[in-house]
């Protein structure tokens, strides 16, 4: 399905892409912390925005649960609609992928549980480097995301936090952005 030389996994000069799954405003309310995911993905997108990084947002069957938070969509971003639990089961995210060319993704959005695990296990499946941000995933059920994050962890994916992943994007305080990102963290 994707041609992906066998050692991407193990590369460490892959450009980054942000995935933002399925933050739709329609299943917000049942989430826990869905407001201080909210801002941590917030936070991810406008500094992707500023270094200049790919970043897809995901939206699980929009039709019936409508569209993401429109705080959260840039116009860089790539939407792709799906109405499978794994983004990569969709031809839309496959075609926008690939066309990126990337091979290190970080993951955020929700539900830990459903659509970020389920991504985030078929995209180590296929010799990417996953890491999930672990501030900006949510689940309904903490324990849920607690589980989740513990069995991706064994899988292979990489967990950290937002903050971790915003300084290894930008790499030194040299980083021409880095006092304009310090800001928004801030």
């Amino acid at each position: 399905m994707i041609n992906q030389p066998a050692n991407a996994a193990l590369a460490t000069s892959s450009a980054p892409l942000l995935i933002v799954i399925d933050m739709q405003l329609r299943l917000a309310p049942a989430m826990a912390d869905y407001q201080e995911v909210c801002a941590r993905v917030k936070l991810l997108t406008e500094v992707a925005d500023k270094l200049e990084l790919e970043h897809i947002i995901t939206e699980q069957n929009p039709q019936g649960l409508g569209t993401t938070d429109p705080s959260l969509v840039s116009a860089s971003a790539k939407v792709v609609a799906k109405d499978t639990f794994s983004a990569v089961q969709s031809e839309a995210f496959i075609g926008a992928i690939e066309e990126l060319g990337e091979s290190h993704f970080f993951l955020c959005g929700m539900e830990s549980h459903v659509c970020v695990y389920h991504t985030a296990n078929e995209l180590l499946a296929l010799g990417y480097r996953v890491t999930v941000l672990a501030d900006a995933v949510c689940s309904r059920d903490p324990e849920n995301k607690a589980l989740a994050l513990a069995q991706l962890r064994h899988n292979g994916a990489q967990i950290c936090s937002s903050e971790t992943a915003i300084f290894a994007w930008m790499n030194s305080c040299r980083h021409p952005q880095f006092r304009d990102i310090l800001a928004l963290i801030k």
